[in-house]
């Protein structure tokens, strides 16, 4: 049994500022929809304050009490359930190193893990019941992040080539992929509503995608557009974690109907251009720069007029902008103090009532 501490539990249920009549819930997907929210909505760590409440706090928990990492050291190697090699990193993220599927002739004979069993998530309803009765906005996440997941099963270097060498095998895997995905987003109905289902991929370099977009286009665009359009039959918004240099991909995203893209980097592609380009048709939920805010010249005088641009930029569409903390601050070396700086300032520029 996965034990959830009251005390975090209470943390994310503690109401949010908002108007007579309205709740969290209500603002996000005013936000979302470009449908006027009262304010913008938020999701802090420092100090806890959110207006969602996200399952993957649930699955991080699960995570940390089913596979305890205090004996693991760095270097040490571990299998997953899919036959993926890792060698430990001690951070969140660690390192694939064996990849079952570098072969996509071996997809035939590959078993896949049961990752859409009810029993799965079926402990979860509870909590999230209790997040509904408080008005949170609830967010399932994706436990196979379909570009990810390709990633480690395939390992990158040969997944940037199986256009060319193995394109048979890499649809049938992204076919495989996207059935199973759809199979966990009817879990969460089940146990739902779920407002949004979100998905964490990254397909950004520092200054390009990873491919070429036309290879997006013709052997991932489709299998994505399968999967907003399945969240939207079953009531959820589609929300994208993405990060790096996206700007080309942005585009596609709109068009299959992606409601929200998380971007960690938005300083990356810059404030402006993102929205001059696509303010108004996609929703954003950004943090600060964590590669800028995390470097030890940048002031928090710096950090202040990042988060008053930034929200200049893109709080001007009547909805589509969501602030947000990046999640795991230990990872990064964000500081308690800077965290704090970032919320005081979001609650001066349109964050608060």
């Amino acid at each position: 049994m996965i034990v959830v501490p009251e005390g975090l539990m209470e943390r994310l249920l503690e109401p949010q500022p908002a108007p007579a009549g309205m709740n969290s819930r209500e603002i996000v997907r005013r936000a979302v929809e470009f449908d006027g929210p009262p304010r913008i909505p938020y999701s802090f760590m420092v100090p806890m304050k959110t207006d969602f409440f996200e399952t993957g706090v649930l699955e991080w928990l699960q995570r940390g009490q089913e596979e305890p990492g205090s004996t693991s050291q760095l270097g040490d190697v571990r299998y997953d359930e899919w036959g993926v090699g890792w060698e430990v990193t001690t951070r969140w993220w660690d390192h694939s190193f064996h990849h079952p599927l570098r072969d996509l002739g071996e997809l035939g004979g590959y078993r896949f893990p049961d990752v859409a069993a009810p029993e799965r998530f079926a402990w979860m309803a509870p909590h999230l019941e209790r997040a509904r009765q408080a008005g949170k906005y609830v967010v399932g996440h994706n436990p196979i992040g379909m570009y990810e997941r390709m990633r480690h099963l395939i390992g990158f270097e040969d997944l940037m080539i199986a256009p060319y060498t193995q394109p048979d095998g890499l649809e049938a895997l992204l076919d495989r992929l996207t059935d199973l995905t759809i199979a966990i987003m009817d879990r969460w109905a089940e146990i739902g509503p779920i407002d949004a289902f979100m998905s964490a991929e990254d397909w950004g370099l520092q200054t390009q995608l990873q491919m070429k977009i036309d290879t997006f286009r013709q052997f991932y665009k489709s299998r994505y557009s399968r999967l907003v359009e399945a969240a939207h039959q079953r009531g959820m918004h589609y929300f994208w974690h993405n990060c790096g240099f996206i700007s080309d991909m942005i585009p596609d995203m709109i068009e299959i109907g992606v409601d929200l893209v998380q971007l960690d980097q938005p300083r990356l592609m810059g404030h402006g251009p993102l929205t001059d380009a696509f303010g108004g048709r996609i929703c954003f939920w950004n943090t600060v720069d964590i590669q800028w805010s995390t470097s030890p010249n940048v002031t928090e005088e710096a950090v202040r007029a990042e988060v008053a641009e930034m929200t200049r930029a893109f709080a001007r569409f009547n909805g589509g902008f969501i602030a947000r903390h990046y999640p795991q601050p230990w990872d990064i070396g964000l500081s308690n103090e800077m965290q704090e700086v970032i919320y005081e300032t979001f609650l001066e520029n349109g964050c608060a009532l």
